[in-house]
C-alpha cells in the first residue's frame, strides 16, 4: 500500500508556492484530483511528493518516510509526468531508452499492449505524431514504469475528449491492478468527476473541503434561474449548492442527475433556465 500523510503541515516549495497547515491522508488505490483556484496547491503537492521544498511546520511521510528519505529514493516509488521525455526515433525506441534499467518496469511487449486502444504503432516514428500522440505515450510510458504513486499534473487536460476517456479508463485499471496512487489536476470539473475517487479542494494555500466520489454520481452542473417561484429549499434537499440568491436571479451548483431537478424549474414565474457544466470557482464556492 502507498500512502502520503500530511499533519497541520505548513510547507514552501522551491517555487515559493506554499501550503498552510494542511492534514491529508491518501491511501492506494486511489486517484485524488485536486481542485484549486491557482496553480499554488497543485505545485506544492508535487514537490512536497518528490522530495523538494523546505516543511515550515506539521509532518509530512511518504510511504512512511520522511522527506529526506524520499529525496535520496524517489526514483524508487514516484512517478512524475513533467520527467517523461520521448527519446528515440520511434515509438518503441522511446518506450526502451524510458524503461532500460527501471526496476519492475513492464516489458516492451506489454507496454505496447497498453497502446493498442490509442492506435499508435510500435514503429510509428516519435517525429510524425501529433501532440496528442506523444501526451498519450508519455503517459503509458509513465505507467509502464510501475511506480506506487503516480503524478500527473495537468496530464488529462492536453489530451483530445475520446483520448482522455480512454486513457483515464486505462488510469483507473493501473490503480487497481498495481495498487497505485494516482494524483492529477484539471481546469475541467468532469475530468476530476469521471476520474477521481475524492476531490480535494483548495483555496490557495489552505485546503478547503474532501469529497468522496462514487460510482454513477454523474458530473456537476451550475444551473441559473431566472425569475422567481423556484423551491429552494426542495432543490436543496435535493442536491442543490446555493451560490448566488437576487430578487430575480437564482445561480447554483447541482449535483446529481439534472432529469430529477427539472418539475422544480417549470414554475410559470421562471423565465429562463441555464444550465452549463460547472466550473472550478463554482465548485470551490459549494465546497
Amino acid at each position: 500500500m502507498s500512502r502520503i500523510s500530511l499533519s497541520n503541515l505548513t510547507f514552501e516549495a522551491k517555487s515559493g508556492d506554499q501550503l498552510e497547515d494542511v492534514s491529508m491522508e491518501l491511501t492506494s488505490p486511489q486517484i485524488v484530483a485536486i481542485c484549486s483556484n491557482d496553480d499554488g496547491a497543485t505545485a506544492s503537492l508535487e514537490q512536497l511528493i518528490t522530495g523538494t521544498g523546505k516543511v515550515l511546520d506539521g509532518d509530512v511521510t511518504v510511504n512512511g518516510q520522511d522527506l529526506k528519505y524520499i529525496r535520496r529514493h524517489h526514483d524508487d516509488a514516484i512517478a512524475n509526468l513533467a520527467e517523461i521525455d520521448l527519446r528515440g526515433r520511434t515509438v518503441e525506441k522511446a518506450i526502451q531508452k524510458a524503461c532500460r534499467h527501471q526496476d519492475g518496469a513492464l516489458s516492451l511487449d506489454a507496454t505496447l499492449e497498453m497502446l493498442k486502444p490509442l492506435n499508435i504503432q510500435a514503429d510509428a516514428k516519435i517525429a510524425t505524431l501529433n501532440d496528442n500522440q506523444q501526451q498519450e505515450l508519455k503517459l503509458i510510458i509513465l505507467l509502464a514504469l510501475r511506480r506506487s504513486i503516480v503524478v500527473l499534473g495537468r496530464g488529462l487536460d492536453q489530451l483530445s475528449e475520446q483520448s482522455r476517456l480512454t486513457m483515464g479508463q486505462l488510469l483507473k485499471d493501473y490503480t487497481q491492478k498495481t495498487d497505485s496512487l494516482v494524483l492529477f489536476t484539471s481546469e475541467d470539473v468532469s475530468t476530476m468527476m469521471r476520474f477521481a475517487d475524492v476531490i480535494y479542494y483548495f483555496n490557495g494555500n489552505r485546503l478547503t473541503s474532501v469529497r468522496a466520489l462514487r460510482s454513477g454520481d454523474g458530473v456537476d452542473c451550475t444551473v441559473t434561474v431566472t425569475g422567481t417561484g423556484l423551491p429552494v429549499e426542495m432543490a436543496v434537499r435535493m442536491g442543490a449548492h446555493m451560490l448566488e440568491e437576487a430578487p430575480n436571479e437564482t445561480r447554483f451548483l447541482y449535483t446529481g442527475n439534472i432529469q430529477a431537478l427539472l418539475p422544480l424549474l417549470e414554475q410559470s414565474t421562471i423565465t429562463d433556465v441555464r444550465i452549463e457544466d460547472a466550473s472550478v470557482e463554482d465548485e470551490l464556492m459549494a465546497y
